[in-house]
């Protein structure tokens, strides 16, 4: 086994190159590279808690053309087994067992989040729609402001003291309890789920304080967002001196997506302001209609067994955009033939994906990674307005092939 050397700027207790192995125990659960500062030309670092099976990366990789060192995090094994075979990096563990303040991240220059969003919507009760949920949130915002960047100290230590003395406190006194206290407070909470919403501003914060390095956030939630807790989570970036921190509700359907995928988006920068209408496309995307993604004859109707109650009852027209995909995807069929359902590809295709993309699991797990994912297109609309990088054409293009059914580019292989 190999010897690599540390700088000892970074860890001054070394005094000799330490065995790859330790290495790993240092780093774990991140990569070993990313203990050392990047090099000139190297990706920024992601974190990317509740990463799910890949739909935000494969829209910087593969819609966006952009490249980002991004290290996600899965509780879902599925899911994480879905990204890791289409090319991602996955750490399998809960988000609220692992710390931002470890020193593998103190190079971190990017959040992404996308929590679990059921609590806001009815497949969730609208657990988070209640006051009392709400407060509870509210509360553990404030907590972790304390547990992040602590609370204002302005105190002098004798009556003659001067302005200027040193051993006077004065600013952000730093943590004044650990992260666990904040995340203990979800078992208050009617459902849990709503406390995860909370990691955005926890990592935030954190990653705000271990440096300058970490400079933008974005995060995808339900479109039933309420107000009150966008609020909340936009006060504690713009307290920490953030400069943007903008939200915007954004339907995939107006971006060309062959299905209706209605989210609110969090887009954050910390050191320079951000222009919202760079989520807009500069003339208006064809829409595309759910029997043109596929391929199928005019005229299909397909059922979705009263599962979900559409306008025009338990049906929709093919011949239009698809309804908001769920996991119940898994047992529609057309009107007329109640033997043909829904092929795994079919389902990912109405949210974005090539077909061939590698969903692990049983067939309900992986309806379920689809009904969940982030459309890859979004993906690209909301982290190249964010990093200023184009993504108007190439979304385009994008479409074109999976929806026109045109050859993959060979830099695609991966998801293809």
């Amino acid at each position: 086994m190999s010897n690599v050397t540390l700088a000892t700027d970074d860890f001054p207790w070394l005094t000799e190159p330490w065995p790859q192995e330790d290495l790993e125990a240092v780093a774990a659960p991140w990569p070993v590279r990313w203990l050392f500062p990047p090099k000139p030309g190297d990706p920024d670092r992601v974190v990317y808690p509740f990463a799910g099976p890949g739909g935000l990366e494969v829209g910087i990789r593969d819609v966006l053309g952009h490249n980002l060192d991004i290290v996600g995090i899965e509780l879902n094994k599925d899911a994480a087994a879905t990204a890791v075979a289409a090319g991602f990096q996955r750490i399998v563990a809960d988000v609220r067992t692992l710390d931002p303040y470890h020193p593998a991240l103190r190079w971190t220059k990017g959040l992404l989040v996308t929590a679990p969003c059921q609590c806001w919507t009815p497949a969730g009760k609208r657990a988070g729609l209640d006051p009392r949920n709400q407060q509870i949130f509210l509360d553990m915002l404030t907590c972790a402001w304390e547990a992040t960047i602590g609370v204002w100290e302005e105190d002098q230590c004798a009556e003659d003291c001067t302005s200027d003395c040193p051993d006077c406190p004065y600013g952000w006194s730093g943590p004044i309890y650990g992260l666990d206290k904040v995340r203990a407070m979800a078992k208050d909470l009617t459902d849990e789920r709503i406390g995860l919403l909370a990691e955005v501003v926890i990592w935030g914060l954190a990653l705000s304080a271990v440096g300058e390095d970490f400079c933008w956030v974005a995060m995808e939630q339900s479109s039933a967002l309420p107000e009150v807790i966008i609020d909340g989570i936009r006060d504690e970036f713009r307290c920490a001196d953030w400069l943007s921190v903008d939200f915007q509700v954004l339907d995939a359907v107006e971006y060309g997506l062959a299905s209706r995928r209605k989210r609110t988006f969090m887009l954050a920068s910390r050191h320079r302001y951000l222009d919202a209408a760079r989520t807009l496309p500069v003339s208006e995307i064809p829409e595309t209609s759910a029997a043109q993604a596929l391929q199928w004859p005019e005229g299909i109707r397909v059922n979705t067994r009263g599962v979900r109650k559409t306008a025009g009852g338990n049906c929709w027209s093919a011949d239009k955009p698809a309804t908001a995909i769920t996991s119940k995807i898994r047992g529609w069929y057309w009107e007329h033939d109640k033997d043909r359902k829904f092929s795994l590809d079919e389902a990912a295709l109405l949210v974005g994906f090539r077909p061939g993309y590698p969903w692990t699991g049983s067939r309900s797990s992986c309806t379920q990674q689809i009904g969940d994912v982030v459309a890859p297109p979004m993906g690209a609309v909301v982290i190249g307005s964010l990093l200023s990088q184009p993504w108007e054409e190439r979304l385009r293009q994008y479409l074109a092939e999976i929806y026109s059914h045109i050859p993959a580019r060979p830099e695609h292989a991966l998801a293809a």
